[in-house]
């Protein structure tokens, strides 16, 4: 073999072993998403440390507080072990959680509208506003099933809670998710 062939060849394998380095990092940075499909919208959220980012949602959770702005409206919440309060779109929003066998009750108000939702690991039912959900979780871990908002059901309706968001708390998963259902 040439001497130039050989150092092409190293070249090569320096380069390989620069990309699969960098493939591994990439892998070990992988972002969470919420997201919620309906047959009519699809939301996607980047769920990134205390922020959550997408075209419609862009908050910070700073403490017990969340802050930002979500679907077009300011948004100044207390995040307390059993209570979400505080602000959304200027209006007054509280919302109770008590666990009842392993499923967390919320009751409230929330972005002006009514909310009745239990939430568990294995479903989601209740009303958030003007829409009815019922979903449960599939084989694959995601929360699938249909929706009303007035009229005909719809489905297939899919939410996906990334890990990176409960860990934060049952508070800031209820305000995210009562953000997203009632907002649609």
């Amino acid at each position: 073999m040439k001497p130039s062939n050989v150092k092409r060849s190293g070249r090569r394998a320096l380069g390989m072993a620069v990309l699969l380095a960098l493939g591994t990092a990439a892998a070990k940075e992988e972002r969470s998403y919420l997201f919620l499909r309906t047959p009519n919208n699809a939301y996607t959220v980047q769920v990134e440390g205390n922020d959550l980012n997408s075209a419609d949602i862009q908050l910070t959770r700073e403490g017990d507080s969340l802050r930002g702005r979500a679907f077009g409206r300011v948004v100044f919440l207390n995040l307390d072990a059993n209570t979400v309060g505080g602000t959304a779109g200027g209006l007054l929003s509280r919302l109770q959680l008590r666990d009842k066998e392993g499923v967390t009750e919320i009751q409230g108000n929330f972005l002006g509208s009514l909310v009745h939702l239990d939430f568990g690991p294995q479903a989601i039912s209740g009303t958030v506003g003007r829409c009815g959900y019922d979903l449960k979780v599939n084989a694959d871990g995601l929360y699938e099933g249909s929706r009303s908002c007035g009229g005909i059901p719809q489905r297939p309706v899919t939410l996906g809670i990334p890990s990176s968001l409960t860990q934060q708390g049952k508070p800031m998963t209820v305000a995210t998710l009562a953000m997203l259902l009632g907002s649609t």
